[in-house]
């Protein structure tokens, strides 16, 4: 039997400076209402007590899709499944689509929104890994005004954020290296993508195509680690090697043993995700290296 929602007051602000002057008079003890996937879940589960729900889906500065020299800009209201069917993501930064197509059932991706699945701050949020490795920074906007960070610095603990009476109102996603690949890998339970991962992988490599080696290389991890994160030491093993040698198998050890610090939970092992993490990203630096490949074969 589903537990009831604890008692609430409600707002619908027309504007962002409505909600922050909100967020002002009730003293931070307020929830952000945008998609509702993880929120009205957690509330059922007793988890936060929030005196007041703003429902921030229909101010317009966190519901538009926007292009600022070469960047895409996500309001973060946006949905994650009207951002993987874009035809401007598809084209610019098709990882992204990759990873929201597989964010849950096609009921939960047409609710919830690129700025809450961030905020919840989940190890294993899908939408992280691939935002990561393509240099992604946040926008965050409170009464005493703005702010921008890089995403890796977002992200504290397991749901806790650098968030401080402010709203995350944008994420804003550079443009990729024209000979940039990108791939992302999720291991779910069950085999099902769209169920919450044990392990995913988000990789974006460019390519020193006339040398024929590792020109920049950007790993990202999800669920092994208390935030999402940059696989650094295997990044640092890839840079300036030959695209398809062992180096792809040594980085993906590193990636294990160094950068990956797992926990064992009721979806896995910490062994488990250890040798997962090695495989997936082996995997993905040998699909990228296949169309590095194909591309320069005469």
């Amino acid at each position: 039997m589903l537990a009831k929602l604890p008692p609430f007051d409600y707002c619908q602000p027309a504007s962002l400076k409505e909600a922050l002057a909100l967020m002002g008079r009730f003293d931070g003890n307020v929830g952000l209402l945008a998609g509702g996937t993880d929120l009205l879940v957690a509330m059922k589960e007793q988890k936060p007590s929030h005196r007041l729900l703003l429902d921030i889906k229909r101010v317009p500065a966190l519901t538009a899709v926007t292009t600022d020299n070469g960047r895409l800009c996500f309001g973060a209201a946006v949905t994650t499944r009207s951002i993987a069917r874009s035809r401007l993501v598809r084209e610019r930064i098709p990882l992204l689509s990759q990873a929201l197509q597989v964010l849950g059932s096609m009921q939960i991706g047409n609710r919830a929104t690129i700025g809450g699945n961030l905020c919840n701050a989940s190890p294993a949020a899908d939408s992280a890994p691939p935002l990561l490795v393509l240099d992604a920074s946040v926008k965050l906007v409170g009464e005493k005004g703005e702010r921008r960070l890089p995403l890796e610095n977002f992200f504290l603990a397991p749901g806790k954020t650098v968030l401080k009476r402010e709203i995350l109102t944008e994420i804003q996603v550079p443009a990729a290296p024209a000979q940039g690949r990108g791939v992302f890998y999720k291991l779910g339970p069950r085999g099902a993508p769209e169920d919450i991962c044990i392990v995913s992988v988000g990789l974006f490599a460019v390519p020193d195509a006339a040398r024929m080696i590792w020109k920049e290389v950007r790993i990202a991890l999800g669920a092994v680690a208390p935030t999402p994160i940059r696989a650094r030491h295997a990044e640092e093993a890839l840079r300036g090697q030959l695209i398809g040698g062992k180096s792809g198998a040594d980085a993906a050890r590193l990636a294990a043993a160094k950068d990956a610090r797992p926990i064992s939970d009721i979806r896995g092992s910490a062994r488990y995700r250890s040798a997962m993490v090695r495989l997936l990203v082996e995997r993905a630096l040998e699909q990228v290296t296949r169309e590095i490949s194909g591309e320069t074969t005469p």
